[in-house]
């Protein structure tokens, strides 16, 4: 059985010697040290120099009473543990003692036993409740160690967490969070890509029903910089150990990955990979539901003058402009991709010949237009295509450049449709 009261110290207040004389020894049967002050005043600077685990007073006392002396060092130490000794004569100082609300409260002559009993009670009190505050330091200090970001959390409010979380919102504490954001769920982006919710129940669900590779989530810093970590979830009792690893990144050379895998690296628009996919998508829709779609087939006209002319560096300018606006003159609905050399092409999803020849002249005359210092005026020849019920991916792109071909031949920078 753990013996509290061997691990604090007393500091014992007592005008008459000897009453004193014989609970010193006692106590320091109990404890581990006891510390002796004659009245309120040397109580009160002794207190001062060795900040006793708990403090036995007489009250009535000269020099200064153990009620004064008590408010003066609840002033230094709100949390000070207290207990008052005094005789059935001093009913005077009873109410104002009760009102300082102290741990102990015992009447002269005072039971020994109980008074044993008051300071192991006290005793334990304390003791656990300097071991709660070293392993909240020491668990404090493992969080902030890590490299990685770390919290206890109920999802609601935050337990303990790692300094680099609070450094990642530019606060020093939890209050300083919580004024930022009430919710703990409110830090993560609301993306489909990463895990995000509006309710614990959900956020879990969620965690556990992703793939590994997909236990992800965003949180934008205090700067507004978006930061990607991979994110574990420990069940705790009735808390959460929660461990970001930031994946920026990683998740950044992903994104950049995927972006070259489908982008034309000199332009920037789609490339034909990309192209052949989104096309085999839509193919595959509009015969199922008998949807409409047009295809238009863009190429530069006479750009192996400008090669030569003007040098590949030019032509590639050329190219590089034609792709920007394009991407910015076609409609958000509308794919638009690099096919190979100076030709283009754009899809343009349920919308009928007339209208997506509308698109095209719009878009043609937006490049007879351009103008741009260094770079040779160009125009375009365009191609179009509707599909139709009996067409094959081959045929219904073989119309847009059969149209196309009739495009050059009939003089260029036009736009021909060819059903």
């Amino acid at each position: 059985m753990i013996n509290y009261t061997k691990q604090i110290t007393v500091l014992y207040v007592e005008d008459e010697e000897d009453i004193r004389a014989g609970y010193e020894r006692a106590i320091s049967r109990y404890c581990k040290t006891v510390f002796i002050a004659k009245n309120g005043a040397e109580g009160l600077e002794l207190y001062k120099q060795v900040s006793p685990d708990i403090v036995v007073s007489d009250i009535k006392m000269p020099i200064k009473n153990g009620i004064e002396m008590v408010k003066d060092i609840l002033n230094i130490d709100k949390n000070q543990a207290i207990i008052f000794t005094t005789a059935h004569t001093e009913s005077d100082y009873t109410l104002a003692a009760l009102n300082l609300q102290v741990d102990g409260y015992l009447l002269k002559p005072v039971d020994k036993n109980k008074l044993k009993d008051k300071l192991e009670q006290i005793a334990k009190n304390i003791i656990l409740e300097k071991e709660n505050i070293k392993n909240q330091k020491i668990l404090q200090k493992i969080l902030d160690i890590q490299t990685s970001i770390t919290l206890l959390t109920d999802f609601e409010k935050i337990e303990f967490a790692s300094k680099s979380f609070f450094n990642l919102f530019g606060v020093d504490h939890k209050n300083e969070f919580y004024s930022l954001y009430p919710k703990l769920l409110d830090i993560f982006v609301k993306h489909e890509t990463y895990i995000n919710a509006d309710t614990k129940e959900e956020f879990i669900k969620k965690y556990k029903n992703a793939q590994e590779e997909f236990k992800i989530i965003s949180i934008a810093s205090v700067v507004g910089e978006v930061k990607v970590f991979h994110i574990e979830i420990d069940a705790f009792d009735n808390l959460f150990l929660v461990t970001l690893t930031d994946i920026t990144k990683i998740q950044l050379e992903r994104l950049n990955t995927g972006y070259k895998a489908t982008h034309d690296s000199l332009t920037g628009s789609f490339n034909r990979a990309k192209f052949e996919e989104i096309f085999d998508e839509k193919y595959k829709r509009v015969k199922r539901y008998n949807r409409t779609l047009c295809i238009a087939i863009l190429d530069i006209d006479f750009f192996k003058k400008v090669n030569d002319n003007y040098g590949h560096q030019i032509g590639d300018e050329v190219l590089k402009e034609l792709a920007k606006l394009s991407i910015n003159q076609v409609r958000s609905t509308d794919f638009f991709a690099r096919w190979g050399g100076e030709e283009f092409i754009l899809l343009m999803d349920e919308t009928s010949l007339k209208n997506a020849t509308k698109v095209c002249e719009k878009l043609r005359k937006s490049v007879e237009n351009f103008k741009k210092q260094n770079l040779p005026q160009i125009t375009i020849s365009i191609g179009l295509s509707q599909i139709q019920q009996n067409d094959t991916k081959d045929s219904f792109f073989k119309r847009a450049d059969e149209a196309l071909y009739k495009a050059k031949k009939n003089g260029r920078n036009m736009v021909v449709s060819h059903g």
